[in-house]
């Protein structure tokens, strides 16, 4: 007695007898691979690189152009697109495929953290990994060497602020004098605005002492008349500052009051001579721009230095962690694990719905 068929067996016929089914999905299998490969794109390749730098001789401003975000825009620097185009080796490379982004995680004086985050998608993985790994390596380098973009362009934008600087200075310097030839001004004197070398700042000081003065003599003057011989007296030693004897506070004090007046009378006759003085107002306007350019120049020189010194004591360091995303149904063996997904599975169900549907199906077949 032949034994009966199993349902395995029975299904393995019915594919062998309807396996043209298969033909008109192995080709929707085939332009679905495409079609997923096409959608899917290519393979994303990203590196995550956490920053820190510290600057250890910390001057006044001295990092500013070492923050974090700084750390970002060298990466739009011509300079460096130029270097990650040489180290990948294509001359025609797009700098533009790569994606940047920053995560701070702290900015304060002498300290800056943050996360910088690169990708690039290519059909190709390795490719995408080849050109992730030119871009980590060349931004390692430029933000960690001495030399690198992340220190000398910092300290070439300070370079080029203070030359900026003293251009603007020397020019209006030469329009002060054309304005002021022929009249013996001393420019130098008087364009100097530190301490007292400046005549009408000394002038001006010296009158306000004065003026102190003579106001503290008459008060003590004023002060005296019922006053006792020694009280008054006492009075006088501290306005004058030395001692003097009982009875003589009034005469010692009207001498005080008219040396002071005489000197202020002396001040006051000068001012027509000094040399700022005799400017009409246009020259005037000018030698304050110019004094206040000399100052600009000065404080642009001195945060160049400064800038010197927090590139000479930084500290830069980077770690870098490497991941990727999508690529698996653009290549060869993710399309071909579509196509035949799409060829088996549509195929199967095609066959055997047919054959349910078949007249031909025996009475009780399942």
């Amino acid at each position: 007695m032949p034994t009966e068929t199993s349902g395995l067996q029975r299904d393995v016929q019915v594919i062998r007898r309807r396996w043209w089914v298969f033909l008109p999905f192995a080709a929707l299998g085939i332009l679905a691979a495409l079609a997923v490969g096409a959608v899917t794109g290519g393979s994303t390749a990203v590196a995550t690189m956490t920053l820190d730098t510290t600057v250890h001789d910390l001057v006044v401003g001295g990092d500013r152009g070492l923050r974090i975000f700084e750390a970002q825009a060298m990466t739009s620097d011509p300079a460096f697109k130029q270097k990650v185009i040489e180290a990948i080796g294509e001359p025609d490379f797009d700098y533009a495929r790569f994606s940047v982004s920053l995560f701070p995680i702290s900015v304060g004086d002498g300290i800056s953290r943050g996360i910088l985050t690169v990708s690039i998608s290519d059909p190709d993985k390795a490719k995408a990994e080849r050109y992730r790994q030119a871009f980590v390596d060349v931004y390692t380098r430029e933000y960690t060497a001495p030399d690198g973009l992340f220190r000398t362009r910092f300290v070439e934008r300070r370079r080029q602020v203070a030359a900026n600087a003293e251009a603007t200075y020397q020019d209006a310097y030469r329009r002060l004098e054309a304005a002021t030839a022929g009249r013996g001004i001393d420019l130098a004197a008087l364009v100097e605005t530190r301490g007292d070398t400046n005549p009408l700042v000394f002038v001006t000081e010296q009158r306000a002492v004065l003026e102190r003065q003579l106001a503290e003599a008459k008060g003590a003057l004023a002060s005296i008349g019922s006053a006792s011989p020694e009280a008054a007296a006492a009075a006088a030693a501290a306005v004058i500052g030395q001692p003097v004897q009982a009875g003589q506070a009034q005469a010692v004090l009207s001498a005080r009051v008219a040396s002071l007046e005489a000197a202020l009378r002396e001040y006051a006759s000068l001012a027509p001579a000094l040399p700022e003085q005799q400017l009409d107002s246009a020259t005037q306007a000018l030698l304050n721009e110019v004094r206040g350019l000399r100052q600009v120049r000065d404080s642009a020189f001195v945060n160049l230095g400064n800038a010197q010194i927090a590139v000479g004591s930084a500290e830069s360091r980077l770690e870098v962690s490497y991941s990727f995303s999508g690529g698996l149904a653009g290549s060869l063996a993710g399309r071909v694990a579509v196509a035949l997904a799409v060829t088996v599975i549509f195929g199967l169900v095609a066959i055997f719905s047919l054959e349910w549907l078949s007249p031909s199906r025996r009475p009780g077949e399942g």
